[in-house]
């Protein structure tokens, strides 16, 4: 069962603390994972950590996640975001369904397009491409984890062997939290490309993996949540094409009113087809948009116009399946 995000958008991160020996979690916490899996699909993504060592479940990935969240954490539990919302039921679900659509209506902190591709069915290799709107400041780490979608197992409290839904298996990193971003201050429209590769356990199947990036913010000993994407698409472009292009990209603003853009843009790494151009503003929220526009070696015009913007920041984006890339755009 697999999630759908938004890479433009602020997404939330479901996280259930469970265990296979535990008959408590075979009750509400089952059913309330079951019913946000098939209700609150969009702009959400889950994953379930297994409390016993001594399960297959068990990874110390998620391990490492729940204590971060709560050190006192006992199964079954629900977190979003790192907060916990209650150990399932009908106030869960709303709590968790609620706040998701709420953040959706924010501007996100950060801007993040995942892509993977498997090698067969023994390894992934995903790619995750970062974008901050807005002027950021402090520490941030990036995680790769590999989340398994169906694990057939035993649960305590039900029948036979039944169906244990996104699985989280283990970090793409050594580090549980990922890879540190280089610096402490970072300024709008900065963007930059993490990739991993991970094997797969054996006799398993790449379609039954999603790769679930999250962006750490650290603070002390904490990690606090700020932003999540995934992908189940295994068939994805990886050949780090989102540094050639950004490497390769020209770029040059004409006109810059509050009404008017005028801009000038050219590739010189390959042509490429079908790219979405946005302009949004610090928070992320999108002003304008044309699709299907078409990377050339020639200097292409764009005009966006009726615009009716205040005085500030805009970061305008290129975005394919492939890559994404930003520019900052100042308006006085």
């Amino acid at each position: 069962m697999s999630a759908q995000g938004s890479d433009t958008k602020q997404n939330g991160l479901v996280v259930k603390l469970s265990a296979t020996w535990c008959p408590v979690c075979s009750g509400a916490a089952w059913n309330s994972y079951n019913w946000l899996l098939n209700n609150v699909k969009n702009n959400a993504f889950y994953f379930t950590a297994h409390s016993s060592s001594t399960s297959r479940l068990f990874s110390q990935t998620g391990s490492d996640i729940i204590r971060n969240f709560d050190q006192s954490a006992y199964q079954p539990a629900f977190y979003l975001n790192g907060l916990n919302k209650g150990s399932g039921g009908s106030v869960t679900e709303r709590e968790i369904k609620n706040a998701i659509e709420d953040d959706v209506s924010k501007g996100p902190s950060a801007l993040m397009k995942t892509v993977a591709r498997a090698s067969g069915n023994t390894s992934i290799k995903a790619q995750v491409t970062l974008t901050f709107p807005k002027l950021m400041t402090g520490n941030y780490t990036m995680g790769l984890y590999l989340v398994e979608k169906v694990v057939k197992e035993i649960q305590a409290g039900l029948s036979g062997t039944v169906e244990h839904k996104n699985v989280l298996r283990n970090s793409f990193f050594t580090q549980s939290f990922g890879e540190d971003l280089p610096g402490a201050s970072f300024a709008a429209g900065y963007s930059k490309t993490i990739s991993a590769t991970i094997n797969l356990p054996a006799n398993s199947s790449a379609a039954n993996f999603e790769v679930i990036a999250v962006l750490w913010k650290k603070n002390g000993v904490k990690y606090e949540f700020v932003n999540v994407h995934g992908t189940s698409d295994m068939a994805g472009v990886l050949t780090n094409i989102s540094e050639k292009v950004d490497e390769n990209f020209n770029f040059i603003v004409t006109n810059a009113t509050l009404n008017d853009i005028e801009f000038q843009f050219s590739s010189l790494s390959l042509p490429l087809n079908g790219v979405t151009v946005q302009l949004r503003d610090i928070l992320g929220r999108t002003v304008k948009q044309e699709r299907g526009i078409q990377f050339s070696n020639d200097f292409q015009k764009m005009h966006f116009s009726n615009l009716n913007l205040t005085p500030g920041t805009y970061i305008i984006s290129f975005e394919s399946r492939e890559f994404l890339i930003s520019r900052k755009v100042v308006i006085k």
